[in-house]
């Protein structure tokens, strides 16, 4: 489909909320123009914004990401940081930095990632 994404979402079958992170595996020139060469964060309401993160911790069963100001209006927030509980084991954890490294990883200012 052209891209690579990371998707959390609240359960397994018609997710009442959802968190995407998404990157195009070969923006074109016209995507770099309009500003969508980067990763986008996505709601389950369609709310997208690009490049939009300050940075994302993963640890002790958590993600906890830091958004920038324009990027958490675009989306709709109440406030540039969340925080989601993760019911993942260890490998499960692994493959979402992994993921989650591979999203951000070619952008060229990428957030912060622990």
């Amino acid at each position: 489909m052209g891209f690579e994404a990371v998707v959390l979402a609240d359960q397994d079958l018609a997710p009442a909320w959802q968190l995407e992170f998404q990157r195009s595996l070969d923006p074109d020139e016209q995507d770099v123009a309009l500003g969508m060469g980067s990763y986008c964060v996505t709601l389950t309401n369609g709310a997208c914004a690009y490049g939009c993160l300050s940075s994302a911790l993963v640890e002790e069963g958590r993600l906890h990401v830091v958004f920038m100001e324009d990027g958490a209006q675009k989306l709709g927030l109440e406030s540039p940081e969340l925080e989601l509980s993760l019911d993942l084991d260890a490998d499960q954890v692994h493959e979402l930095v992994r993921g989650l490294q591979s999203v951000f990883g070619r952008d060229s200012n990428p957030p912060v990632l622990n």
